[in-house]
């Protein structure tokens, strides 16, 4: 990471200003601060995988309507709020015909930039283009301990073993590896899911833990959310190694997990229609960058009262009621509900 900041000085600025707001005090609160950003440029993917929040596992996808210019536009609005973190998702990035194209146009100098991706297109020399357009960590999703099983998910033979091995490829181009875990209840407490991830850190790969969601492919499937006896289990584990991330947990203090709470609308999510979406699993429109301006539709965003109140709890990954009122509706991150219908505001 020192080496990141060495190279982008503004992406330092941000963070350390960030940084100076969560202190142990502010335990309980929270404030309009976006700090990072997810788009979903291209919904395409050349996956069917069986549990795809996006939907494109099922065929729901959708080129993007946003031009160079919108991305542009984008890049400068959410770094004039602060906003230090891009996370380019999909779909699958990798298979982006643009993608270089993309990547300019957002300029990565400016953020804390990474890819999460499959892996399954991912060469020792696309890793090395990658790095040197500016991107920090490829971020790889893994479903399971188990080859077979996460296959079996993917829906692709071989899909485990490539994601493995791309891991080097990103070490090797000077990138930070990271894989992604979705954990819910049918892992968080188990002794393989564990040994796991202790493995992944004994390799120096870093572990991101994504909360299993009844959203998507898996909507209405509230069984895989995590029960807080599994949230306890993961902040346990965490205490022993603390370099495991979660966006709920505060990255600028590890001895305090739970400080930054749910960041719903401070992490938003743009679609590749330019709508934006308090996250990737509230399915709810706040507004589209190519009508406002960003500080505009996340302002409205932070009106609503879900939003602006702190949450210990992860709203769509381990509050139940919240999930079973809301995350059932009609929608999907192609066609998200207005805010207003979706929350019932008058």
């Amino acid at each position: 990471m020192s080496s990141t900041f060495s190279n982008k000085p503004r992406l330092y600025e941000k963070i350390v200003e960030v940084s100076r707001g969560y202190t142990a005090d502010k335990h309980s609160q929270k404030e309009f601060k976006p700090y990072g950003f997810v788009l979903n440029y291209s919904n395409s993917c050349n996956f069917s995988c069986k549990h795809c929040f996006t939907k494109s596992g099922s065929g729901d996808i959708s080129e993007s309507k946003l031009t160079m210019d919108d991305l542009k536009s984008l890049s400068h609005q959410a770094d004039e709020l602060g906003v230090y973190e891009l996370d380019i998702q999909g779909g699958e990035p990798l298979s982006y015909p643009n993608l270089f194209d993309v990547l300019e146009a957002l300029d990565p100098g400016k953020f804390y930039t990474y890819l999460t991706s499959n892996a399954w297109l991912l060469t020792q020399e696309l890793a090395d283009k990658v790095a040197a357009a500016g991107v920090d960590r490829i971020t790889i999703s893994i479903d399971s301990f188990d080859a077979k099983e996460h296959d079996d998910l993917r829906q692709q033979q071989g899909s485990y073993k490539k994601a493995m091995e791309s891991l080097e490829y990103v070490a090797k181009a000077g990138m930070r590896p990271y894989v992604n875990i979705t954990v819910g209840n049918y892992n968080a407490r188990d002794k393989k899911f564990l040994e796991f991830c202790e493995s992944l850190l004994e390799k120096k790969y870093g572990v991101a833990y994504n909360c299993a969601i009844p959203v998507g492919d898996w909507q209405n499937n509230y069984d895989v959310m995590l029960t807080p006896e599994d949230t306890i289990a993961l902040e346990d584990f965490r205490k022993k190694h603390p370099q495991i991330i979660r966006d709920l947990w505060n990255y600028f203090d590890k001895n305090a997990p739970l400080v930054r709470g749910c960041p719903i609308v401070n992490l938003f999510y743009v679609n590749p229609l330019g709508d934006v979406l308090p996250c990737p699993y509230v399915q709810a429109k706040i507004g589209n960058i190519m009508e406002q301006p960003l500080k505009e539709i996340l302002e409205y965003g932070f009106t609503i009262g879900y939003f602006n109140t702190f949450s210990e709890k992860c709203l769509a990954g381990e509050d139940v009621d919240f999930a079973k009122k809301y995350l059932g509706q009609k929608t999907s991150v192609l066609n998200p509900m207005s805010a207003q219908e979706y929350f019932n505001i008058k």
